[in-house]
């Protein structure tokens, strides 16, 4: 005779699949709920879906970034997922896992700094946008979530260049390392584009990409040195960053520190830092002697 009662099926199911069972106890047992029987044949329905789900999102993480554990790839799935919420904010894309992989990443080797740093957060930056699409995308940011970056007469834009940077824009926004693996988007522009190929603040049609893990701690994991202690995060991956933490729901680092960022200006005597001004709600960029330091002002140093 077939069960018919949730209790029967019950025990048919602990019967053929004791180690389902084990974990169904568990889990029942940490929600604080009696282990021995379920409440209806709902219970048994939805936890066995969530399992379900669970299990399809551990393989496919696990596809898409082969060689990283788990929990390194959840990690790596969810940054991909906030880094193509914020390239939709500048009208692009993100270039899928595989391409990074086919251009050298190795997720192995990524997956064990994540599995080692809790801090790490994995951060695929575009670079020659230039400055504008920059301030654009702040600024729908600033509308969509005006609960960490703010819109005022004062400052109309959430995002705040130095005269320095901004004279300099090209330096800061190409990649910072010629070792890296580079990835070559052919997506155009969607801000400014002319009929030529070019952006209205003289930026290329096509972009480039990096990928690679940034400390994403409040305060960068590297303080009191000078702009010489590299290596340092570049402009694209700290503006990339505070994209990704808007879109989920986070708030923006470095709003009681200075992070350096990666090249010089002024002929090697200057360098570009970055700070969130959490009273007016902004981030500046703004620049000092590459000798300056300070308690507040350090590097988060990027690994590849």
């Amino acid at each position: 005779m077939s069960p018919t009662t949730a209790s029967e099926r019950l025990r048919l199911i602990r019967s053929l699949f004791p180690s389902l069972a084990a974990e169904l106890d568990g889990a029942y047992e940490r929600f604080g709920t009696d282990g021995g029987e379920l409440a209806s044949a709902r219970d048994l329905d939805a936890w066995l879906d969530g399992e379900a789900a669970r299990l399809r999102s551990d393989t496919l993480a696990h596809a898409l970034f082969p060689g990283a554990s788990a929990d390194a790839a959840q990690r790596l799935g969810r940054a991909f997922g906030l880094a193509r919420a914020a390239a939709d904010l500048l009208g692009t894309e993100v270039p899928e896992p595989e391409t990074f992989a086919a251009a050298g990443v190795h997720f192995s080797r990524l997956g064990e700094h994540l599995d080692a740093d809790p801090t790490l957060l994995a951060v695929p930056a575009p670079y020659g946008f230039g400055a504008e699409p920059w301030r654009a995308a702040f600024r729908l940011a600033a509308a969509r979530h005006p609960e960490g970056l703010s819109v005022s007469d004062a400052h109309p834009d959430p995002l705040l260049l130095s005269t320095e940077a901004t004279e300099e824009f090209a330096r800061l926004d190409a990649p910072p390392d010629a070792t890296l693996a580079v990835v070559r988007s052919d997506r155009m522009l969607s801000v400014g584009v002319s009929s030529d190929g070019v952006s209205s603040d003289g930026a290329g049609s096509r972009v480039q990409w990096t990928l690679r893990l940034v400390p994403g701690a409040d305060k960068p994991s590297v303080l009191g040195l000078g702009h010489t202690h590299g290596p340092h995060v570049s402009l694209p991956e700290i503006l990339m960053l505070q994209l990704m933490r808007t879109e989920a729901g986070e708030s923006p680092i470095d709003a009681s520190s200075f992070t350096w960022l990666a090249g010089t200006l002024a002929d090697g005597r200057l360098a570009a830092r970055h700070v969130f001004d959490e009273r007016e709600g902004v981030i500046r960029i703004s620049c000092r002697e590459v000798g300056n330091q300070g308690p507040h002002l350090g590097a988060r140093p990027p690994i590849a």
